[in-house]
């Protein structure tokens, strides 16, 4: 079987690779499954996801758009312009629970103790 012959203005990564000195990912590094995952996630719906800027945080989020098998969240409290993507069978979103559940701490949203009783505050160490 014969390479093809790139074109005028075409992008070769044997050449990108050769110029930069690099080398490309093997396919054995890729893990995704063949078929994606099935999304049967709402808009609305609250889960637990890692802060993206903190992953050592596990924060509320919602989510507030889906594509395909990926899903568009919002850390509570926050505005659209932190939002951030996940894939539905990621390990940094879980269920609701699962922090108390596993010994995590939970953090709440921004400005949440202004709204909530002082008990439920102090459940959360603010």
């Amino acid at each position: 079987m014969r390479k093809p012959v790139p074109q005028r203005g075409h992008f070769s990564w044997e050449k990108y690779l050769k110029e930069t000195g690099t080398s490309a990912a093997p396919a054995s590094c890729f893990k995704q499954s063949l078929t994606p995952p099935a999304n049967e996630f709402k808009a609305g719906m609250k889960l637990e996801a890692q802060d993206p800027r903190n992953t050592t945080s596990t924060c509320i989020a919602t989510v507030v758009g889906l594509t395909g098998s990926r899903l568009r969240l919002r850390l509570d409290g926050s505005d659209n312009k932190n939002d951030f993507w996940r894939l539905v069978d990621s390990s940094e979103i879980q269920p609701i629970g699962n922090c108390e559940k596993n010994g995590g701490m939970l953090q709440p949203p921004l400005g949440t103790c202004a709204r909530l009783t002082s008990s439920t505050c102090m459940h959360y160490g603010l």
